[in-house]
């Protein structure tokens, strides 16, 4: 009996370390700069999510010249504060047409299908993507392929290490389901 919970509790400590080493190892590779070299585009696009700095962000960029219009993917319509400040007006870029969206589906790959509809019939070419930087490789990959465009990735630069844990199991279970839904 001893033998088997000895057995038990080093099968256990190993898999704990090794879980633990690939959730690490997997945090690294989220958490590598991806941002591309910004250029003028046809729109900046912001991508929905927590209010840690991307909306604000994506603003700063139009009022930096970057775009005239701004996209914001905002699925909870009036329930995100941030979001609908940018849509309604409080917070809205200088001088620049805002678009708000909500994508169907409510996914990454929804925002890809809606963002490439719209720039389809403004016949846009270029658009800068801000987001997080753990969801900067999965959103500018499937981007990239939905919208067929020019896509800069635009991640802004604070991480919430405390929601870090979360956002790498949420981004491996987006990879995931992306897989199993067809999109790479």
């Amino acid at each position: 009996m001893k033998r088997h919970v000895r057995r038990a509790a080093v099968v256990t400590v190993v898999l704990a370390v090794t879980g633990a080493a690939a959730l690490t190892a997997w945090g690294a590779f989220l958490l590598q700069p991806r941002a591309d070299e910004l250029a003028p585009a046809d729109a900046v696009v912001m991508l929905a999510g927590a209010d840690d700095g991307r909306h604000l962000y994506a603003r700063d960029l139009v009022e930096a010249g970057y775009a005239d219009t701004l996209l914001v993917s905002n699925p909870g319509g009036n329930s995100e504060p941030v979001a609908r400040r940018l849509c309604t007006g409080v917070a809205r870029p200088d001088d620049a047409e805002v678009v708000c969206f909500n994508p169907r589906p409510r996914t990454t790959w929804g925002e890809g299908l809606s963002v490439a509809a719209i720039a389809r019939a403004r016949e846009w070419e270029r658009i800068i993507v801000v987001t997080n930087q753990p969801h900067t490789l999965r959103a500018g990959t499937w981007m990239r392929e939905v919208t067929g465009l020019d896509v800069r990735m635009a991640p802004i630069d604070r991480v919430d290490r405390v929601r870090l844990p979360v956002h790498l199991v949420w981004e491996a279970a987006g990879w995931i389901k992306g897989r199993i839904n067809g999109h790479w």
